[in-house]
């Protein structure tokens, strides 16, 4: 349904030495690639803020937080 693979053939060389950039950097987490990242979703978006996750657990803990919602202890 989706081409993948098509649709990555067009912006192979750039998504390749993005990622070498950021490999070789070391600076995975808050690097400046994130932060422009963000900021490009941010207005993309037009939001305010926008926070970027490692993966959804972290996506759906930090909205949980924003939410106010805590563990149930029993």
């Amino acid at each position: 349904m989706v081409d993948l693979k098509g649709q990555y053939e067009h912006i192979k060389d750039r998504v390749n030495q993005s990622v070498l950039d950021v490999i070789e950097s070391t600076a995975f987490v808050n690097g400046p690639e994130v932060h422009q990242f963000q900021k490009e979703l941010e207005e993309y978006l037009g939001v305010k803020h926008v926070i970027p996750c490692a993966n959804g657990t972290d996506a759906l803990q930090v909205a949980m937080m924003g939410l106010g919602l805590n563990p149930v202890m029993r």
